[in-house]
């Protein structure tokens, strides 16, 4: 069984952290689609397919592995780690992510953009894109784990 996610820390904090990852994750896609090779972004396009295709389980892992493989992109691994910290102090709040099918279209759509701003080296678009998914992302796992007064959005 998983960790009680209310346990974990409170609200407010949880809020910065998500807030902390969607700026870092950010910088990180900025900085993927100025420096990541071609024969990477053709890798990064396939593990999007993949994720649409993916079973709901498969699905959060995936989106995972996108979230990791963008922070490789960047080639600057001290900034790739602060991103995968926060993934892994956020990680007892992964299971309550909601994968209906609503929630799957909206990921797979701001997947594409994203995708396809790093592969159009739009570095702009990228950050746009990254910081606005982890933001909704944020409001969803934490209105659903019940942990996210709407005073605190």
């Amino acid at each position: 069984m998983s960790p009680d996610p209310s346990r974990s820390t409170d609200p407010t904090t949880l809020l910065d952290q998500f807030e902390a990852l969607g700026e870092i994750s950010a910088l990180c896609a900025t900085l993927a689609a100025r420096r990541a090779p071609l024969a990477e972004m053709q890798a990064l396009e396939d593990l999007v397919n993949r994720i649409e295709e993916a079973d709901p389980h498969a699905f959060r892992q995936a989106s995972l592995d996108l979230h990791d493989r963008i922070c490789r992109l960047t080639k600057n691994a001290e900034l790739g780690g602060l991103a995968a910290g926060l993934r892994t102090r956020l990680a007892p709040l992964w299971p309550v992510w909601p994968v209906g099918d609503d929630r799957r279209q909206r990921a797979m759509h701001e997947y594409r953009a994203l995708a396809e701003a790093i592969s159009d080296r739009d570095e702009d678009q990228a950050a746009i894109v990254m910081r606005g998914h982890l933001r909704a992302l944020s409001r969803e796992v934490l209105f659903t784990a019940g942990l996210c007064p709407t005073d605190l959005v």
